[in-house]
């Protein structure tokens, strides 16, 4: 009964959406409803340290397989539900990013999962594009605190699905897997999923596949783990992405309006690299 409940109440929001907005859904979700401004403010003091949580309140609101530390694709309590995508560097500081439509300003605190019990403010919103969002111009970067970083080290790798390798600049069909934290009773306790990107744009991208609330600002691979980008809007076929149900930010476009390099899994960087799609 309580599955079946689940199943109408993913598929009556999707109906929502798309009676709300038929070319674009945002695939972000409120923060859970026991992460009150009450229990935020413990989480702020408590500083790199962060605090305990029960982990069966962790395994509704961020399923999925958590690696320890700031890592990439952990998951995001606050401000909204989302999902990290990768970790970058300018050189100086180190970053993990989302989408922008998951947070709210420059110098907001954002809390993540930082192992299957803890919940931390990892740093502060630094870098974002402007607007509300919309596909190839939807990226925020967190500076991650330093204290954080000693505390639970940072972890550049993708878990389950591996990478990134490298960056992706071409412009054909090509195929794509990724990791995100979104609700839904058929995902369980992960959700590793993969697709078919058609569209590639030199700000944007468009891919057949499966996403869910929660997933977005996920990491986005091809099928041989380079960094494709992230995943920001479900319900895009329409425009130039025609014949996509699924669309984000490039890696490309992401990595040269923030000013940095991808770190990859094994530590090294990738810096920005132009693309000729239109």
């Amino acid at each position: 009964m309580r599955t079946r409940f689940l199943l109408i109440s993913l598929l009556a929001a999707a109906v929502a959406a798309i009676a709300v907005t038929p070319a674009l859904a945002a695939t972000g979700r409120t923060k859970p409803a026991w992460y009150t401004k009450a229990f935020h403010q413990k989480v702020i003091a408590a500083g790199a340290q962060g605090v305990k949580v029960g982990d069966e309140q962790l395994n509704l609101d961020c399923p999925g397989v958590q690696t320890a530390g700031v890592s990439a694709a952990a998951c995001i309590v606050a401000p909204a539900g989302c999902t990290a995508n990768f970790i970058y560097t300018d050189g100086s500081s180190q970053y993990i990013g989302t989408a922008r439509h998951c947070v709210d300003s420059i110098g907001q605190e954002v809390v993540m999962q930082v192992d299957t019990t803890t919940l931390a403010s990892v740093g502060t919103v630094a870098k974002m594009t402007s607007g509300e969002g919309v596909p190839g111009k939807d990226v925020a970067l967190i500076r991650i605190d330093p204290a954080v970083a000693a505390k639970w080290g940072v972890n550049p790798a993708v878990p389950v699905v591996g990478g990134p390798n490298g960056i992706y600049t071409g412009c054909g069909s090509v195929g794509v897997k990724y990791y995100g934290h979104g609700y839904g009773v058929a995902v369980a306790q992960g959700k590793p999923e993969a697709g078919l990107a058609t569209n590639w744009h030199d700000d944007g991208y468009g891919w057949t596949g499966f996403g869910a609330p929660g997933d977005s600002g996920s990491p986005v691979l091809t099928a041989d783990g380079l960094a494709a980008g992230n995943f920001t809007h479900l319900i895009v076929d329409t425009g130039d992405y025609l014949g996509s149900d699924h669309a984000g930010m490039r890696i490309t476009r992401i990595l040269q309006v923030t000013g940095t390099r991808l770190v990859n899994a094994d530590g090294s960087t990738t810096g920005p690299a132009s693309t000729s799609c239109g």
